[in-house]
C-alpha cells in the first residue's frame, strides 16, 4: 500500500508509525514542514519550504502536485491544523486524520483561524483516530458530526524483552521529568516538590529533559533551593536517548496541568518505571492509582512531594508498580498491536 503522511517528521510518533509501516512492506512517504529533530532513517521525507503557519497556506499548490505525483492509496494527517489544511484541500486519496491533543484544544479555545481548519479536516476525513478516550470526547465537542468516524488508536511504544528484568539498585533513587519546560507541564513545581522530598530522603537525584523557555528559571530555582548535584537540567535530546534515560530511572514525575494522552507515562510504564502524575485528561487511562503509579490533583505541590517520598522510600512498591506498568503497556500500548489496528483502518478506508 502507498501511504502519505502529512506530519511533523521530527516527532517520535511519526518516526514509530512510519518505520513500523515500512517494515511491513508499505511504501510510505512523509510530507513535512518541520526540520525539528531528526527524520526517520530510510523513509523518503519531503521537506516543504517556509516557516509555519503561513507556509502551510503557501504550500497548498505544491503539496497537491507532490501528492498527485506520488499517487498514494491513503493520505494520513497527523495533527489537524496546518497538516489538516493540506489534508482537506488535497484530492489525491481518501483522508485519515489523527488528532494529537493541542490541535483540538486550540480549536475548542477559539484560537484564530484554527477552529475552521480543524473542523474542515475532521469533516473531510473517512476516519479520525485519537490516542485517548478523553480526546475522543473533546473531538466530538468540537465537531459532533465526527462521532461516527472516531477510532481509539493509542500512540504505541516498543516493548523490549530486557525491560522484563527489574531495575538494579543504584544507591540513589533516580527521578525523571521528560516534558518541555512550559508552564503547562509544571516544571517549577517539580523542582520545589523535589527539594521538599530531599529533606527527608537525601539519596535522591532528579533529571529534567525537554528544553523550553523556563530552563533558565529552573536552574535559578534549583540553585536557590541548594539542590547542587542532586538535580540535572538538560535541553532537548533525541527521543531514542530519552527512552534510555527513562529506562535508567526509578520514578517518573508528570504533574501536567493538561494532557490529552501522556505518551511519556506510556514510555515509563513500558520500561517498568512507576509514574506520579496528575489526574487530568487522558492520564488516568494510562496511570492507574496505586497500581502502576500515583495520581495527584492539579497543582498539588505537597501531594507531589509526598508521592515522591512514598515511592522513593519503598523499593518493593516501585517494583510492584513497575511490573504492573509493563503489563498495562503490553496489553494496551504495544506498538505492534497499534500498527495492526492502523493497517486494518487503512483497509477499511479503501473498502468504504
Amino acid at each position: 500500500m502507498k501511504i502519505a503522511f502529512l506530519a511533523d517528521a521530527g516527532t517520535v510518533h511519526a518516526r514509530r508509525w512510519s518505520l513500523g509501516l515500512a517494515s511491513r512492506g508499505h511504501d510510505l512517504r512523509i510530507f513535512t514542514n518541520s526540520s525539528f529533530g531528526t527524520f526517520p532513517d530510510g523513509i523518503t521525507t519531503e521537506l516543504l519550504p517556509g516557516k509555519p503557519p503561513l507556509a502551510y497556506l503557501r504550500n497548498i499548490p505544491r503539496i497537491k502536485k507532490m501528492l498527485g505525483r506520488f499517487a498514494p492509496d491513503v493520505v494520513h494527517v497527523h495533527y489537524a491544523t496546518g497538516y489538516g489544511l493540506w489534508g482537506y484541500t488535497q484530492k489525491a486519496a481518501p483522508l485519515i486524520v489523527t488528532a494529537w491533543g493541542t490541535d483540538i484544544a486550540d480549536a475548542l479555545a477559539g484560537k484564530l483561524f484554527i477552529a475552521p481548519i480543524v473542523r474542515r479536516a475532521l469533516k473531510a476525513a473517512r476516519f479520525i483516530t485519537s490516542p485517548s478516550r478523553f480526546l475522543l470526547e473533546q473531538t466530538v465537542r468540537l465537531e459532533p458530526l465526527a462521532a461516527d468516524k472516531l477510532v481509539l488508536l493509542p500512540f504505541g511504544v516498543p516493548m523490549r524483552v530486557d525491560e522484563e528484568t527489574p531495575h538494579a539498585p543504584s544507591g540513589s533513587v533516580r527521578v525523571i521529568f521528560t516534558k518541555q519546560f512550559y508552564p503547562t507541564y509544571a516544571p517549577e513545581m517539580v523542582v520545589r516538590a523535589f527539594a521538599v522530598a530531599c529533606r527527608k530522603l537525601p539519596d535522591l537525584h532528579l533529571l529534567m529533559i525537554g528544553g523550553g523557555p523556563l530552563r533558565g528559571r529552573l536552574a535559578s530555582l534549583a540553585e536557590s533551593l541548594d539542590l547542587g548535584e542532586r538535580i540535572e537540567i538538560r535541553g532537548w535530546i533525541d527521543p531514542d536517548q530519552a527512552q534510555g534515560l527513562i529506562r535508567d530511572s526509578d520514578i517518573m514525575v508528570m504533574p501536567s496541568i493538561m494532557e490529552s494522552f501522556g505518551v511519556a507515562a506510556v514510555e515509563a510504564a513500558a520500561a517498568g518505571v512507576p509514574v506520579i502524575a496528575t489526574n487530568v485528561g487522558g492520564i488516568p487511562e494510562i496511570v492507574e492509582h496505586g497500581v502502576n503509579g500515583l495520581l495527584i490533583d492539579v497543582g498539588d505541590e505537597s501531594g507531589l512531594a509526598e508521592a515522591i517520598i512514598t515511592l522513593a522510600g519503598d523499593e518493593a512498591l516501585r517494583r510492584r508498580m513497575g511490573s504492573a506498568g509493563r503489563q498495562i503497556a503490553r496489553e494496551k500500548f504495544n506498538i505492534e498491536d497499534c500498527l495492526d489496528r492502523l493497517e486494518n483502518l487503512y483497509h477499511q478506508t479503501l473498502e468504504s
